[in-house]
């Protein structure tokens, strides 16, 4: 217990799935967990679940492919808690169709998300900790789509 105590995680995709899991153990083990994605409903749900049970969360909507949403999950939790210790780069989305049925934007949306999000993440990330001393990235491998 306490592994993590008093970092400040930020973690993407955590509405479901992995993200959540991850948000989740993370809050057990004492960090201060910011879940984002794009259904604030679920992100929202999960992020109370996770206070509900004693941890501290808070949940921020952001689209991983917009730029200016990074920036303000970045500027909004370094204003919050004053530091921002790990990135959690998880969202992810997968395209199960053949490529010959596949659209051009439908393939843009799949590189958006998978290569652009983790780009953008680890870029306002980087930045945020070299402000405050050094953190940690995990990137997590994208989806199996690719």
């Amino acid at each position: 217990m306490d592994r993590v105590k008093g970092k400040v995680v930020v973690i993407t995709g955590a509405a479901s799935g992995l993200g959540r899991g991850t948000a989740s153990l993370l809050a057990r083990e004492g960090a201060t967990v910011i879940l984002t994605d794009i259904n604030e409903a679920n992100g929202q749900e999960a992020a109370e679940e996770i206070r509900r049970d004693g941890g501290e969360a808070v949940f921020m909507k952001l689209d991983v492919t917009s730029e200016s949403d990074w920036s303000n999950v970045i500027e909004k939790t370094l204003a919050e808690f004053g530091k921002l210790d790990v990135l959690v780069n998880n969202a992810g989305v997968e395209l199960v169709k053949e490529i010959a049925e596949t659209s051009l934007e439908e393939w843009r949306r799949l590189l958006s998300v998978n290569l652009d999000g983790v780009f953008l993440g680890t870029k306002y990330a980087v930045r945020a900790m070299k402000r405050v001393g050094g953190a940690q990235l995990l990137i997590c491998p994208p989806s199996p789509a690719l």
